[in-house]
């Protein structure tokens, strides 16, 4: 199989470098770009450090350490109408440690025009209102894990609402996905969905954004007592409202909501001063609906950003602080009872694996699994508190970026670690670029920790190149 994948990555290789030139007229181009990494990844310990394999969308793991890769990223897209275009990627590594293994992080493609897009396959998504460079990630829907494969439909970027159209603008996403089916509840389905409305004031100096992000897991199928849920159309109804299941669902769906919910809600605000822009967001996630009340917004992401518009020592500051320990634990019964009950974020009574993807935590890489095997109800381990800086900038032709992060994981609200896991982590990281379309690259990790690796130093060294067919 890895000859074969090394085989077909030649071919497209060849075939792209070797094809027709650009066709280009009045209403139709074709354009091609071919981008090519390779470098090595060195470890002290057998496991990379936290910085060098989190949020990577699975491109490196525990066992890259000690490697050489490299990386093919295709893409094409042609331009069908004035106003429709299509298009696709396809991103392959290869990684040769002991042995030489090849997968595909990326294979997806895409219709699109100006108002909408809609694409199908394996795709690398950046979700959320947080800090597209220097953030810790977003918290339900991150790059941790590998891309999922799905159907999605969306606007194509911001939309001009139908009124007040020079100051309100929206921005729509809905899909339809599968999870792996090796997994305790198998085959399961994923429902997504965001909408997001920007307003601009004083001239767009003044930026207000809110919105809802909304996943779910449902169907899929327990081999261990052979049971199912239900699907159809009428179930994904119910899982689009987040309503309960009918008498086909177990009972537990029956009284709750039909799947296991998740999602945020998602806040930003920007003002752009005369030399800098400062920004501040906030993610506060929810597992059911209580916690979709205003009072229950305790847990989630705060962090504040300054971009500076004409510095190029420092261009961005970051600063991120994350609080998952609440999860609205402090109940209180339709007969007035208390009762501890808490929203256990990631986990679920029928879908065991927990927010996961081929056993990576699908949010944020500070959720931990401790033990892939495990069954458990409270696997991902999600009570944390953390701290994450992030600075970046540049000198002449070398640029720069610096993140810290120090998170404290306490386990689950019922089943405590104690001492709590600790984890201390820098990474920095150097591009140097040789021309336009060309950069030679570092990357240096360090962590302190009382879990994994415990200390831990790692080095990457790449080179990247960029080629339009």
């Amino acid at each position: 199989m890895i000859k074969i994948r090394l085989i077909f990555l030649l071919i497209i290789a060849y075939s792209s470098l070797h094809g027709q030139e650009i066709v280009n007229d009045s209403t139709r181009t074709v354009e091609r770009s071919l981008k090519i990494e390779s470098g090595i990844l060195i470890s002290a310990k057998d496991g990379l450090p936290f910085w060098m394999k989190s949020n990577t969308s699975n491109r490196f793991n525990d066992k890259s350490a000690n490697s050489q890769y490299h990386i093919l990223f295709y893409q094409a897209n042609y331009q069908l109408l004035d106003n429709i275009k299509i298009g696709g990627e396809i991103e392959s590594i290869v990684n040769i440690r002991e042995r030489v293994n090849g997968k595909f992080v990326q294979t997806n493609f895409y219709l699109e025009s100006n108002f909408l897009r809609v694409r199908g396959g394996y795709e690398e998504e950046f979700f959320g209102l947080n800090d597209s460079t220097l953030s810790i990630g977003n918290l339900v829907y991150g790059n941790n894990a590998r891309p999922i494969p799905k159907f999605s439909i969306s606007t194509n970027g911001w939309q001009s609402s139908p009124f007040l159209k020079n100051n309100v603008s929206f921005q729509a996403y809905l899909a339809h996905g599968k999870f792996e089916q090796n997994r305790f509840q198998s085959g399961a389905f994923l429902h997504q969905k965001y909408f997001y409305i920007k307003i601009d004031l004083l001239k767009t100096r003044l930026s207000l954004i809110g919105g809802l992000n909304h996943n779910a897991q449902w169907g899929g199928g327990n081999s261990a007592n052979e049971s199912t849920q239900p699907t159809g159309l009428k179930n994904y109804l119910k899982i689009f409202t987040g309503s309960s299941g009918g008498s086909d669902a177990l009972p537990t769906d029956q009284q709750n909501a039909l799947g296991n919910h998740l999602g945020s809600y998602d806040l930003r605000g920007s003002y752009q001063f005369e030399n800098f822009k400062v920004s501040h967001y906030w993610q506060f996630l929810w597992e059911d609906k209580s916690g979709l009340t205003p009072f229950n917004w305790r847990d989630g992401l705060m962090g504040a950003s300054i971009e500076f518009k004409n510095s190029k020592s420092i261009n961005k500051v970051v600063l991120e602080v994350v609080r998952t320990n609440n999860q609205n634990a402090q109940k209180v019964a339709d007969d007035g009872t208390p009762i501890f009950e808490p929203d256990n974020f990631f986990n679920n009574g029928v879908y065991r694996t927990g927010w996961s993807y081929h056993n990576q935590v699908i949010g944020n890489p500070m959720f931990l699994i401790l033990n892939e095997e495990s069954s458990s109800s409270s696997r991902i381990k999600n009570s944390i508190n953390a701290v994450n800086i992030g600075v970046s900038g540049e000198y002449r032709e070398l640029a720069y970026q610096i993140n810290y992060v120090d998170f404290k994981n306490k386990g689950t609200k019922s089943e405590i670690i104690s001492p709590s896991l600790r984890l201390k982590a820098i990474n920095v990281t150097l591009e140097y670029m040789i021309s336009k379309k060309s950069s030679l690259g570092t990357r240096m990790s360090y962590q302190e920790a009382n879990f994994q690796s415990q200390k831990n130093f790692g080095l990457q060294i790449n080179y990247r190149g960029y080629i339009n067919l």
